[in-house]
């Protein structure tokens, strides 16, 4: 019998990597070895057990789905918490790969799935992987709402005007061992500024007008953004004026359970503001920066004034247009998404960082008071794109020599990213590992757990931006770039008729590529990128939009001069 091994190690375990996948792997060994089988392919994620969208998990449904091309005939897995720790996933993938003829078995205690007895020993055991991640989630939310009711902070940094004053832990034996907490207090340089936005707000300066003063030449640096790949100019914008104004920590009340990032953080919707009965408020205040009265008149004037620019559509859309979502301005900032405009029967896209970050950020970027494009420049533009890169004779040779030039300049660049991620990974490794020295040293384990899980959240957030820098990195052409031609090879000859298509078929092939197309008028160019996937193998234009969403195997950007 083939198997196929899946090991699982969540990015919250201590565990290091390279012993759990091995030590999971040899128990599968055994088990296998019982049922006269033989592990023929391996899939690992590093991933919470909570979420169903894990990368290897994916591939290993997809692949078993398949019947003819399969490699396996059974999954093997260490344990029942391994494939999940949710009673529910758990059952929808056993059934899943049931219904495509694969069995599944576990190395360790988790009964024999094939009479009524051992189906209840394993679904004991799923249900009880669950209730043990809910009792931890529990236990340590009861350590976080104490921690915050005593005053302290329970990890993060401190919000901007602010910094982080470590005290001795209250406890002997954990003050022995060299444990603290943290407290508030202002830092000296940011807490004039946050006082200067209370009262500029109150005398009547806007949003913008606040973010113009502060991103006037000398102004202060602004808060840096939670995503290192946000905000990478550093200016103040609207919004991050309006989240101060709301936030009552500069009152010196400190709050816990406010904001809800839970979808924010796997990509899967906004930041929530909880409903003001579940905040968690601290039993004693630390140094404010603005008054309880200043800070209330602000509260009201935020619902008096209008809301901010472009928050809601004032008319329904009455038109749809050709590039929508496609075109990005990156002129001096991280690449923002260009709204499309029409005037007197002119379309064109225009960037709205000036109105987040107001007129001086964008002209201290060389970006201009406006910045638009025409559409009737970008699509001439973009036929050429695809005519030379993709739908042309010619675009084998332009594929070999755009890998030539930008692979190096790519991989330094990435390089020097992956060992950034891995230094800061390290450093929070090593914070942990001063948490569980005063585990060792007699500390009661409950007392460091909120510090503990606060530190695995930041190293779970780093080691997620490290694995998707390195898939990018490796989905690029210098990773395998003759099997990248090889599919670009397959494509027909359509340079003409994509030119001549009509527009939805049009659209429906620039989505089915993934392009994207920035623009950045200081050096003066236009950036443009597609994905080619494996498993490519449309005979024609049609059938290539009817196979739906193409994406994979990278291909090279292309750049032209403006």
């Amino acid at each position: 019998m083939r198997l196929a091994w899946y090991g699982r190690l969540s990015t919250k375990d201590k565990q290091d990597p390279t012993l759990s996948f091995p030590s999971q792997r040899a128990e599968c060994v055994r088990k296998v070895s019982e049922l006269a089988g033989r592990i023929v392919c391996d899939f690992t994620d590093q991933e919470t057990g909570r979420r169903d969208d894990r990368e290897a998990w994916s591939e290993l449904i997809a692949e078993a789905r398949d019947r003819e091309t399969r490699r396996f005939d059974a999954v093997v897995i260490y344990s029942t918490s391994r494939l999940a720790r949710d009673l529910f996933h758990a059952l929808a993938f056993e059934r899943e790969l049931d219904r495509a003829g694969v069995q599944v078995y576990y190395a360790i205690a988790a009964g024999d799935q094939t009479s009524p007895e051992g189906r209840l020993t394993r679904h004991l055991f799923q249900a009880l992987d669950q209730f043990e991640v809910e009792k931890l989630s529990r236990e340590v939310r009861r350590g976080q709402t104490e921690n915050t009711r005593q005053g302290y902070r329970n990890g993060g940094r401190a919000p901007y005007g602010y910094r982080l004053k470590r005290v001795m832990h209250p406890d002997p034996r954990r003050a022995r061992a060299g444990d603290h907490k943290s407290l508030l207090e202002p830092e000296p340089k940011e807490a004039p500024v946050i006082a200067e936005i209370f009262e500029r707000y109150l005398a009547g300066s806007g949003f913008k007008e606040l973010a113009n003063h502060l991103n006037r030449p000398g102004g202060p640096p602004s808060p840096k953004h939670v995503d290192s790949r946000r905000n990478t100019a550093g200016k103040w914008s609207k919004t991050t004026i309006r989240a101060i104004l709301e936030n009552p920590v500069y009152t010196g009340r400190l709050y816990w359970n406010r904001l809800d990032f839970r979808q924010t953080k796997i990509r899967e919707g906004p930041l929530i503001r909880r409903p003001e009965e579940e905040w968690i408020q601290a039993e004693r205040r630390h140094e404010a920066i603005v008054s309880d009265d200043m800070f209330q008149r602000v509260q009201e004037q935020l619902v008096k004034r209008p809301k901010i620019e472009g928050s809601r559509r004032r008319s329904p859309q009455r038109r749809s247009y050709a590039l929508r979502g496609i075109v990005h301005c990156a002129t001096g900032h991280n690449p923002l998404r260009m709204h499309g405009k029409e005037r007197k029967g002119i379309t064109y896209y225009a960037c709205c960082y000036r109105i987040a970050y107001g007129d001086k950020a964008a002209q201290a970027l060389g970006h201009g008071k406006w910045q638009y494009v025409r559409e009737d420049i970008l699509i001439p533009a973009i036929d050429s794109f695809f005519a030379t890169n993709i739908f042309g004779p010619q675009r084998i040779h332009h594929l070999r020599a755009q890998h030539a030039d930008l692979g190096p300049e790519i991989a330094t660049e990435d390089t020097q990213e992956h060992e950034q991620l891995r230094e800061r990974i390290a450093d929070v490794q090593r914070r942990i590992e001063l948490q569980i020295r005063a585990i060792e040293a007699g500390v009661e384990p409950t007392l460091v757990t909120a510090r503990i899980e606060a530190l695995k959240h930041e190293q779970h957030d780093l080691e997620r931006a490290l694995a998707t820098s390195e898939r990018s990195s490796a989905s690029r052409p210098h990773a395998d770039l003759d099997t990248t031609c090889e599919i670009l090879d397959r494509l027909p000859l359509l340079d003409d008729e994509f030119t001549d298509a009509d527009p939805e078929l049009r659209r429906q092939v620039l989505d089915a590529f993934n392009f994207s197309l920035e623009i950045d008028r200081n050096k003066p160019e236009i950036r443009m990128s597609a994905l080619i996937s494996s498993a490519l193998k449309a005979d024609n234009l049609q059938d290539l939009v009817a196979n739906g969403s193409i994406a994979g195997a990278g291909f090279e950007p292309a750049t032209f001069g403006l």
